[in-house]
């Protein structure tokens, strides 16, 4: 009888653990499950960031990163006004939802690190959506499409394989894609030199001035940048395509989960509009 008795009270006790395992197991499914449904970042069921929920500040400020050298989606003049496409998209958020922008021109070699650390909350400056970013950083849905092209002088006469296996500089933006295509093409065994500028307009400068054969960039900066330099358009062209075609986004840190939301919504919302098309053209980024 007793034995009977011990053998319950031991099978009662091991009944108990397995339902309070069950339960455990459900509990963490239903948070996982949860947590994978927040746009946003896992990061979300143990880090709070600035933007993960509405902030409590009236307005809301936002610190804006942005490349002062890329005409025509992010500039600053001389007289210190900054102007873009880019600039435009962002100040019409901030009108819509009544939030106070604090800009931030930023070296672009640093500025994904600048938003990790939080020194600036976003980076609207034709910021290209790539996979390698994606790892530190999370994207708006796209607003902009372009592709990379090889410009050379006019007088050039060469294909791009002669130009790529030149021994010769050609020029890039450091921290762009066109930087990544330039080490890309490197790696996969093309014999030219990198000449790593500052800025699109200086790697033009560069090939203008003879310090490089060719530049690598982007469709989204030359023709617009041709467009409203008609004496530089005479004396390049662009020899080909590199890749295959890239698309912008408005960078957040993955935790910011809020202000990821809101700025999707307004794009969206911005994009079919027939301000949109407007906009586009005021910058020459149309066709």
């Amino acid at each position: 009888m007793g034995f009977v008795g011990g053998m319950w009270d031991v099978n009662s006790k091991i009944m108990y653990v397995i339902i309070g395992i069950i339960i455990v197991i459900l509990i963490g499914s239903f948070i996982g499950l949860y947590y994978r449904n927040v746009p946003g970042n896992l990061e979300c069921a143990y880090k709070l960031g600035k933007f993960t929920k509405p902030p409590r500040d009236n307005p809301v400020t936002i610190v804006y990163g942005f490349d002062p050298e890329y005409p025509p989606f992010t500039q600053v003049l001389p007289n210190g006004s900054v102007v873009g496409f880019d600039v435009d998209v962002i100040n019409w958020i901030a009108k819509k939802y009544g939030w106070k922008i604090i800009y931030k021109p930023w070296d672009w070699s640093t500025i994904v690190d600048a938003l990790v650390k939080g020194d600036i909350d976003i980076i609207a400056s034709g910021m290209t959506i790539t996979a390698s970013r994606s790892e530190k950083i999370w994207f708006s849905i796209p607003y902009y499409s372009y592709v990379h092209e090889l410009v050379v002088r006019v007088d050039k006469d060469m294909s791009i394989d002669e130009i790529l296996n030149s021994d010769e500089y050609i020029a890039v933006q450091l921290g762009s894609t066109a930087d990544e295509w330039a080490e890309r093409l490197l790696k996969a065994g093309y014999k030219f030199k990198k000449l790593g500028l500052n800025s699109y307009v200086d790697a033009l400068e560069a090939l203008l001035d003879g310090r490089a054969i060719a530049v690598i960039t982007d469709s989204a900066f030359l023709k617009p940048y041709l467009r409203r330099n008609p004496d530089i358009s005479k004396k390049v062209k662009v020899l080909g395509t590199i890749g295959p075609p890239y698309t912008y986004g408005i960078a957040t840190r993955p935790e910011d989960v809020w202000l990821r939301n809101m700025i999707n919504k307004a794009l969206e919302e911005f994009m079919n509009s027939p301000e949109w098309d407007r906009l586009l053209k005021k910058w020459d980024l149309y066709g």
